[in-house]
């Protein structure tokens, strides 16, 4: 699935567009803990989150992730809009839940991805 997909899959709205179109998403990886996005995210899927910082950015950034979600249509604060430009990350938000984001995007056809498995 692309992103624009994803995105249409989400209903998000844009919050820093993608320098690219058509970018491949493998994947999905919910989570508010970095540390478990640092763990267990692989490259090329795309991060479902309701942190608002630029951790989460950054964070996508390291494990080159494809774009950030952020869920329940919270306010997405300045520091992580500057991070995303400056990491070219793609910054989307949605008002559904992690749980209604994850079961769209799962009935899509994006696979999760768990701990000891890929």
């Amino acid at each position: 699935m692309n992103l624009e997909k994803t995105v249409e899959v989400l209903k998000a709205e844009t919050v820093v567009a993608p320098s690219r179109d058509g970018a491949e998403v493998d994947g999905c990886f919910a989570a508010d803990l970095m540390s478990d996005v640092l763990a267990f995210a692989q490259p090329d899927s795309v991060l479902v989150t309701g942190l608002t910082t630029d951790q989460a950015v950054r964070t996508a950034a390291i494990k080159h992730l494809i774009a950030v979600v952020v869920i329940e249509g919270k306010e997405v604060g300045s520091d992580m809009v500057e991070a995303a430009r400056e990491q070219e990350m793609p910054l989307f938000r949605t008002h559904l839940s992690k749980y209604e984001a994850c079961g769209l995007l799962l009935q899509a056809g994006l696979r999760p991805y768990r701990k000891g498995r890929e």
